[in-house]
């Protein structure tokens, strides 16, 4: 539990130490403070909510816990971008650029080739 408490950070820990706290302080207040019976059942009941409201949040940590904790085949956790994922983009990212440099030398040849024809249309056409 001290592990997955260290990576949700120093508030929370903070705040689940001072409840901790005050039921620590309300439990013994209840076993030295026995003038009142009805007093001591309310105090009683109220320690009995918070320990109830700590174990949620403690279950609702665990649970973040286990959803952060989920990894990838490469050891990647699957709220990160995965390794694989990042690589086909920047494959796609390269072939992309070759795809436009090809494109490119395909216009100039085009364009070369257009200039051809039109220089030997020119040529036909004054004979």
């Amino acid at each position: 539990m001290d592990g997955r408490l260290v990576e949700l950070g120093v508030g929370l820990i903070a705040a689940i130490m001072v409840i901790r706290e005050v039921l620590g302080f309300l439990d013994k207040k209840k076993f030295t403070n026995g003038a009142s019976q009805e007093h001591g059942a309310v105090m009683n009941e109220h320690v009995n909510d918070m320990r109830i409201a700590v174990s949620k949040v403690k279950d609702k940590v665990n649970d973040l816990h286990d959803w952060h904790d989920k990894r990838d085949a490469d050891g990647v956790p699957l709220w990160y971008v995965r390794r694989s994922l990042e690589d086909a983009i920047k494959d796609l990212g390269e072939k992309m650029c070759q795809q436009i440099e090809v494109q490119t030398k395909i216009l100039q040849h085009m364009q070369k080739t257009e200039e051809l024809y039109r220089q030997k249309v020119v040529k036909n056409g004054e004979r």
